[in-house]
C-alpha cells in the first residue's frame, strides 16, 4: 500500500522519529530563492540600462556623424538654389525696360528706383552700376559723391561688366552676411547687333534667422550664420550673425576663443573635415562648419550646425528611464512573489528530506508531496517509487519469515534441467548420487562437502566450502549415467557455464568455474541461502500484491540482464527463482540457455524445456527470442497472483497443446482484487503472437513499475 499523499483522504502517516526535520546552517532555501530572483533583477535590470545606455550613447554618436557628413553638401545645395533664384530674379528685372532708362536718370531717382526694388524683392540692398563699374546708387544709403566709387575689380561686379553674365557671391557688411547676385543690363536688340551695355543690377539677401531655420530643417540641425570681423593682421573676431533659437549662440563664441584651433578649423577647415566637439553651454555638442568664402577667396564667416548629444538621446534616456520604472515595478513584485514560489518549491523538498530521515530511520509510511510539475515533482515520483520498493521488499522478507523454514540454496530439490526427449529418471537415481561427493569429505582436493542441496536423476547439487576462497558455494555434478553414450552433458556443462559467466547481475545467480575431479564433471557457482519461488507457492499460495510485484519487477530486471547478454535463458520457472530472506530475488540454472544468434547443438531435434512454462513456439520447436523467455514470465505472475497454472494438466503433451492452442483465463477471474492493469500486463505476456507481448524485459519492468500496490 502507497502511502497517502498530503491533502489526500486517508490518514496521514506518523511524525517522524526524534521530531521534526533538522534545521541546514546558513540560509533557508526561501530566503535563497528570494535572493537569487531579486539579484537576477537587479543585475539583469542594470545589465539592460548599461547596454542601452552604451547602445544609445553609440547610436546617436553615429546618427550624429553620419548627418553631419552630409552638412557641406547640404549647405552648397542650399546657397545654390538661393544664388540661381537671386539671379533669374536680376535677369528678369534687367529686361524692364524702365530699368534700361533708369540708368540716364538723376541719382535721386535711381536711389528710389533701387528703394523700390529692395521691398519688392525682399532683398537687404539693391545696387545700380554704371556700365563702367562706378556704384550709381543703393538702396541702403542716400546717393553721394562718397559712394560713388568703381566695383569693376570686384568679382561679381567684374563678371556682368566684361562677360555679359550673371553672378554671385557671399558678402559681409560689418557683422552681416548675404548672398550676392548680379546681372547685366543690356539696351538694344542683339539679333540686330545693336546691344550694348547700359550698367549692372544687383541684390543681396541676408543669411538671417529665416535662412537659419530653413536649413535647420534640410540638415536636422541647429543652424548659426558667423562673421569673421576681425581686421586684417589681428586675431579672429567672429561674431553671429544669425543663428536658429536653440543653437545657443551666446555661449558658442566663449567655447570657441577658449581654443584658437578649434577656431582655425572652423574657419579654414574644408568639406571633408572631422565635426568638432564643443561644451556649449553645458551641452555636449558636435559641430560642423562650412567656411563662407567671397568671390576672391577669403573667408568672410561659416555656416556652423551643431547636434546635441543630449537631444539625440532624449528618446533612448526616455526608454532607459522606462526600464527602471519597469524594473523596480518588477522587483517590488518579484520580493513577494519570489517568496511564495521559494516556499512552493521548497515545502515538497522539506517533506521529501522529511521523507528521507524517516525512511533512514526504517519508517515507510511517509508524507510525500503531492502534484506538481517538473524536476520537483519528477523527484518526488521518484522518491515515492523508491519507497514503494522498500514496502514492497519488506513485506516480502515479512512473508520470508512468516515461512519460517531453514535456507534453501540455488537448486533445493531441483536437478538440472533435461530436455523433454530424455524420458522418466533412472530408478537407480539414489545409487547414482552415491558414487557422487560425499556429506562431510573432501572433494576435487578443495571443497568440503557441507551438505546435499537437491537431487534429480541426472545428478545432484550440493553446498561446499571452497578451502582455496574461504567462501561458500554451490557444486552441481553430474552422475555418471548422464554422461552415458547419446547424452550431451559434457557440452551441456560447458554451455551452461559459458553463457552464465556472461551475465554479471545482483538478480542472477553467479557462475563461478567447470572442473572434473575423480571422473565427476562438475561446476560451481553462487551460493545462495533462501527459498525457491516453487516453494514459496507451494506453501502459501497465491503471494500479497506488494510482494508479488517486488518479485516480478526483481526477476524482469535479471531476465532484462540476461536478454542483454544475447542470451535466452528458455527455462524461466518458479524453480529456477530464488528469493532470499533479505528479499532479493535471483535467477538461476542455465543448463538449457541458448545465445540468441543461433542453436545449441547440443539439444538440436528436442524440444527443451518445462511443459507447464513453455511457450507456444518453444512446444512447437521454433525458433525463439527474447519474447520467449516473456511468455514464461507470464506464466510465472499468473501462478504468483492466483496461486494456479494458466493451462493445468497431467501429461506434457496436453499442457504443451494448451500453449500452443487454448487462451488463458485473467487473473483477476481467479482473483477479484487483482488490478484491472496486473491483469492486462499477464495476458500480453500471454499472447499466443510474440509481436503481441511487451517487446523486451525492461519494458515490462516499466509497465509494471505503474501498478499500483
Amino acid at each position: 500500500m502507497v502511502a497517502p499523499r498530503e491533502g489526500s483522504s486517508g490518514a496521514s502517516g506518523p511524525p517522524l522519529r526524534g521530531g521534526s526535520v533538522p534545521r541546514p546552517g546558513g540560509l533557508r532555501l526561501r530566503t535563497q530563492f528570494f535572493l537569487a530572483a531579486a539579484l537576477l533583477v537587479v543585475v539583469t535590470l542594470g545589465a539592460a540600462v548599461a547596454l542601452s545606455t552604451w547602445r544609445a550613447n553609440r547610436i546617436a554618436e553615429e546618427s550624429i556623424r553620419e548627418a553631419l557628413r552630409t552638412i557641406p553638401g547640404d549647405v552648397a545645395v542650399y546657397r545654390a538654389g538661393l544664388e540661381s533664384q537671386l539671379k533669374a530674379t536680376l535677369r528678369s528685372v534687367a529686361e524692364e525696360p524702365g530699368i534700361k532708362a533708369i540708368f540716364d536718370s538723376p541719382p535721386a531717382t535711381v536711389w528710389d528706383t533701387a528703394k523700390d526694388k529692395a521691398a519688392i524683392l525682399n532683398a537687404r540692398t539693391f545696387f545700380f552700376f554704371d556700365r563702367a563699374g562706378v556704384l550709381i546708387a543703393r538702396s541702403d544709403r542716400p546717393p553721394s559723391e562718397e559712394e560713388r566709387r568703381s566695383f569693376r575689380e570686384v568679382a561679381w561686379v567684374s563678371s556682368p561688366l566684361e562677360e555679359w553674365t550673371e553672378s554671385s557671391a557671399t558678402i559681409r557688411e560689418g557683422a552681416a552676411l548675404a548672398v550676392v547676385a548680379a546681372a547685366p543690363v543690356v539696351a538694344g536688340d542683339p539679333e540686330k547687333g545693336e546691344a550694348r551695355l547700359v550698367g549692372v543690377v544687383a541684390a543681396s539677401v541676408p543669411l538671417d534667422a529665416t535662412r537659419a531655420r530653413e536649413l535647420r530643417d534640410l540638415t536636422g540641425g541647429q543652424v548659426a550664420f558667423v562673421a569673421e570681423t576681425g581686421k586684417k593682421g589681428e586675431p579672429t573676431k567672429l561674431e553671429v550673425a544669425a543663428a536658429t533659437e536653440g543653437f545657443g549662440a551666446a555661449s558658442l563664441l566663449p567655447a570657441l576663443d577658449r581654443d584658437p584651433s578649434v577656431l582655425a578649423r572652423l574657419l579654414e577647415g574644408d568639406a571633408d573635415s572631422a565635426p568638432l566637439d564643443l561644451l556649449v553651454g553645458g551641452d555636449r555638442r558636435v559641430v560642423k562648419a562650412v567656411p563662407l568664402r567671397a568671390a576672391g577667396g577669403e573667408t568672410l564667416g561659416a555656416v556652423v550646425v551643431s547636434r546635441s548629444r543630449e537631444e539625440e538621446t532624449a528618446a533612448f534616456r526616455k526608454i532607459r528611464e522606462t526600464l527602471l520604472l519597469v524594473g523596480l515595478g518588477v522587483l517590488l513584485v518579484s520580493v513577494p512573489v519570489s517568496f511564495l514560489l521559494g516556499g512552493r518549491i521548497a515545502r515538497p523538498l522539506q517533506q521529501l528530506a522529511a521523507g528521507a530521515i524517516a525512511v533512514r530511520e526504517g519508517e515507510l509510511e511517509v508524507k510525500l508531496p503531492s502534484g506538481g510539475s517538473g524536476e520537483v515533482a519528477l523527484l518526488a515520483r521518484a522518491f515515492e517509487a523508491l519507497v514503494g520498493e522498500l514496502r514492497e521488499k519488506r513485506q516480502l522478507e515479512e512473508l520470508l519469515a512468516e515461512m519460517r523454514r531453514r535456507p534453501a540454496d540455488a537448486t533445493r530439490n531441483l536437478a538440472p534441467t533435461s530436455a523433454t526427449a530424455a524420458g522418466a529418471l533412472p530408478q537407480d537415481a539414489a545409487l547414482a548420487a552415491a558414487r557422487g561427493p560425499r556429506v562431510g569429505a573432501l572433494f576435487a582436493g578443495r571443497y568440503d562437502v557441507v551438505s546435499v542441496l537437491g537431487r534429480g536423476g541426472m545428478g545432484s547439487v550440493y553446498q561446499v566450502l571452497d578451502r582455496e576462497l574461504d567462501e561458500e558455494v554451490a557444486l552441481k555434478v553430474l552422475t555418471p549415467e548422464a554422461f552415458s553414450e547419446g547424452t550431451h552433458a559434457t557440452q551441456t556443462l560447458k554451455q551452461e557455464i559459458r553463457l552464465a559467466r556472461k551475465i554479471t547481475h545482483p538478480n542472477v545467480v553467479r557462475t563461478h568455474d567447470l572442473g572434473e575431479a575423480d571422473g565427476v564433471r562438475f561446476l560451481t557457482m553462487e551460493y545462495v541461502p533462501g527459498t525457491t519461488l516453487r516453494e514459496v507457492l507451494d506453501r502459501r499460495g497465491a503471494v500479497a500484491l506488494a510482494p508479488g510485484l517486488q518479485i516480478a519487477k526483481q526477476l524482469c530486471r535479471g531476465l532484462s540482464a540476461v536478454h542483454e547478454a544475447g542470451i535466452i535463458h528458455r527455462d524461466v520457472k518458479p524453480q529456477n527463482i530464488m528469493v532470499l530472506p533479505n528479499g532479493v530475488v535471483k535467477l538461476m540454472d542455465f543448463g538449457i540457455a541458448r545465445t540468441d544468434e543461433g542453436g545449441d547443438g547440443a539439444l538440436d531435434g528436442h524440444t527443451v524445456g518445462t511443459p507447464y512454462y513453455m511457450s507456444p513456439e518453444q512446444a512447437l520447436g521454433q525458433r525463439l527470442d527474447a519474447r520467449s523467455d516473456l511468455y514464461t514470465v507470464g506464466v510465472v505472475l499468473f501462478e504468483l497472483f492466483t496461486g494456479e497454472r494458466p493451462f493445468p494438466g497431467t501429461d506434457a503433451a496436453t499442457v504443451m497443446q494448451r500453449h500452443v492452442a487454448a487462451q488463458p483465463p485473467r487473473p483477476s477471474s481467479l482473483r477479484p482484487d487483482l488490478p484491472e492493469y496486473l491483469d492486462r500486463i499477464v495476458l500480453a505476456c500471454l499472447a499466443k503472437r510474440p509481436e503481441r507481448r511487451p517487446a523486451s524485459a525492461a519494458d515490462l519492468y516499466a509497465a509494471l513499475t505503474r501498478v499500483a500496490a
